[in-house]
């Protein structure tokens, strides 16, 4: 390791110790403040709930969840009764230790180190890919192994149970495709002129009207979100009968508002790619404990390399079931361009 980048480093290795001390532990302030410069690394993860806990299992907390209010009571029989806007059935969260371990050769750092704003860009680096993360686990995530294995996971599926695994173990009824048990059905839906859903608009109406909770169907901040065949699939079909009036309306309107069924249209990253899932934003949460946060960083001159290891306690949380309706991807058919589907 040349002198530059051994000064550089002993730099920042003071400034930590004289921030966390010797252990680095982060307190609850320090905590925050580092898990949401990691969100702030991703537009996906801004919109949704970045909910700190004290312990590391519990009930959900609701946040973003509602429910009428309006009533009327006969007093002259009983007394009137409160209700609890965001009042939900038991659900709960366990947060798993989440490693985000990373390592930089000496090589590598050497030809940084005459960047003025090295640390700087090395600091975001490692902070866009645990956002990165983040998504991959949410929309992807199916268990929560005490071994990973990122070759036959490679979108972290075995990190930690995500949105759309959570909703099929607990409210399968919210997911087109599957049975009352989250079982997977047989059933295929086409998605196309002519298929059993002629529009991604059609399919949208059918999971709101019959997915979602009556009080959440009119929600005004409810958010059609596809994967990107879906996406593909969708811009190419309008295209495609852009000679109709209609359609070229809808074209434009797709184009310039991008919205589906009257609602915002988005393709979140790393969305399973023929997913269609409409909630807020705000009905997804992530929930990360306090005091678990934790980082050690090693010069290993045995390797060669500085090494950084990193954990904390993360669960994934759908705050109201009754808010989330969603189509299982693998039961969706495409136009294969020659009169299929696939």
């Amino acid at each position: 390791m040349k002198d530059l980048t051994r000064r550089l480093l002993d730099q920042q290795f003071t400034a930590r110790k004289v921030r966390f001390g010797e252990t680095q532990y982060y307190q609850p302030v320090q905590q925050q403040k580092a898990y949401l410069a990691a969100s702030e690394q991703a537009a996906f993860l801004k919109e949704v709930n970045h909910i700190p806990v004290t312990s590391q299992m519990g009930e959900r907390i609701g946040i973003g969840s509602s429910r009428p209010l309006a009533s009327r009571t006969n007093t002259e029989i009983k007394d009137r009764s409160t209700r609890d806007p965001s009042s939900l059935a038991s659900d709960l969260y366990k947060c798993e230790q989440t490693n985000f371990d990373s390592h930089i050769s000496y090589r590598t750092l050497d030809s940084w180190a005459h960047a003025g704003n090295f640390q700087e860009a090395y600091a975001l680096n490692l902070l866009a890919q645990k956002a990165r993360d983040r998504l991959m686990i949410g929309w992807n995530g199916l268990t929560a192994d005490e071994e990973t294995d990122l070759t036959a996971n490679p979108l972290l599926q075995d990190v930690n149970i995500g949105w759309l695994e959570k909703t099929r173990l607990h409210e399968p009824k919210r997911i087109l495709g599957y049975d009352s048990d989250g079982e997977a059905t047989t059933d295929t839906y086409q998605l196309g002129v002519n298929g059993v859903y002629g529009s991604l608009d059609a399919l949208a109406f059918d999971l709101i009207t019959n997915l979602l909770d009556a009080w959440h169907q009119a929600s005004d901040d409810l958010v059609v979100m596809v994967g990107r065949e879906i996406w593909t699939s969708h811009g190419l079909s309008l295209l495609a009968n852009s000679t109709l009036p209609t359609e070229r309306v809808a074209l434009q309107t797709w184009f310039a508002a991008q919205t589906v069924a009257g609602l915002p249209c988005i393709m979140p990253p790393f969305m399973p790619a023929r997913a269609v899932v409409i909630t807020s934003y705000k009905n997804l949460s992530i929930y990360y404990q306090l005091e678990t946060m934790r980082r050690v960083v090693l010069d290993n001159a045995k390797r060669d390399r500085i090494e950084e290891y990193h954990s904390q306690n993360e669960a994934y949380v759908i705050e109201d079931y009754g808010k989330f309706a969603a189509i299982r991807p693998e039961a969706v058919l495409l136009p294969d361009g020659q009169g299929g589907w696939q």
